[in-house]
């Protein structure tokens, strides 16, 4: 983007913690709405130090100057328009990301916003534009971008790393059940909210420990001094984790599932719809430190290239410029 960019006033939910601290990173003025309760609609900074972001409160937004508002969830339609007492798309410039694969059906769902021409639908992945159905809705993809942290990856620890929340809750979405099967090639050790849960559950018997969810970059931290990096989801869409972990220089086995084949190359690790070439992959990088070495650095570099922050920003720069003007 020129250096003449004009910063514009952007008011966002915090809605997703990591991707959210992304788009914040940005060059523009993000507005994070909070109010007594800190809930969803409501959750503010939350603790985080986002330098370009400032927290705004709800019973403010009415007379704010707010150049862009960025959707989120199907409800922020209403929710935008009663606190802001403007229309999203009509009269104040609206965008809407969507974070998710297509729910209920894998091709057959209908978007939230299929209906609206006039306000451009954003997809995380291509893979969620070519299966949602988006009806009338005007498209765009602008994949992630990660904070590059450095190469973390030690290895030192001759288990696999996961990252997944609420695994009990949201079991084969995630692919939790894969946990104890795959566990018999590797230990498996699991980070994020309710991972606890496993050590309770009857179905994810075996070498699965549930480490819980640490806050912030130190997660990494811990997860790159594991061997190799696990990802299972069946139906979610790129995540966040997967890339850092690939950022951070670990090799991945991951489920061929969704966005997963096409940002996981081949020198980088195995992507394998057979539980058994994932779990002949898992052992093999815990008992080979030299090839999970080769392969970590061939995921960082394929990370670094395609999921960098400054092309996730130069993206959103020439949306928000479109969309503003």
């Amino acid at each position: 983007m020129p250096s003449l960019l004009v910063p514009r006033n952007v008011l966002i939910w915090h809605v997703h913690g990591s991707w959210t601290e992304s788009f914040v990173a940005g060059r523009h003025r993000y507005l994070i709405p909070v109010d007594a309760d800190r809930g969803a609609d409501g959750r503010g900074l939350a603790g985080r130090t986002w330098p370009q972001a400032s927290e705004i409160r709800v019973e403010n937004l009415a007379d704010a100057d707010i150049d862009l508002v960025v959707l989120q969830r199907p409800a922020d339609l209403e929710l935008a328009t009663r606190l802001l007492g403007r229309r999203p798309g009509a009269d104040v410039p609206a965008v809407y990301v969507e974070h998710n694969a297509p729910r209920p059906y894998a091709v057959d769902s209908m978007h939230p916003l299929a209906e609206r021409s006039d306000i451009p639908l954003v997809h995380v992945t291509e893979f969620n534009e070519l299966m949602w159905d988006n009806g009338s809705a005007p498209t765009r993809v602008i994949g992630h971008g990660v904070a590059d942290r450095g190469s973390l990856y030690t290895g030192e620890i001759a288990a696999a790393a996961a990252m997944m929340n609420e695994p009990v809750r949201r079991w084969r979405t995630v692919g939790a059940d894969l946990l104890a099967p795959l566990s018999r090639y590797a230990p498996i050790d699991v980070w994020g909210m309710g991972t606890e849960g496993l050590h309770d559950d009857p179905r994810c018997a075996g070498a699965v420990s549930g480490r819980g969810d640490i806050s912030g970059s130190a997660v990494l931290d811990e997860v790159a001094r594991r061997r190799v990096y696990l990802h299972t989801a069946r139906w979610t869409s790129l995540g966040l984790s997967l890339l850092e972990a690939m950022c951070a220089g670990m090799p991945v086995v991951a489920v061929a599932s969704t966005m997963a084949p096409l940002a996981v190359p081949p020198e980088a690790g195995v992507v394998s719809a057979d539980r058994s070439v994932l779990g002949d992959a898992l052992a093999r990088f815990v008992s080979d430190p030299a090839a999970a070495e080769v392969a970590g650095k061939a995921a960082r570099e394929h990370a670094l290239a395609h999921f960098g922050l400054d092309r996730f920003h130069a993206d959103w720069d020439r949306l928000i410029e479109e969309v503003c003007e």
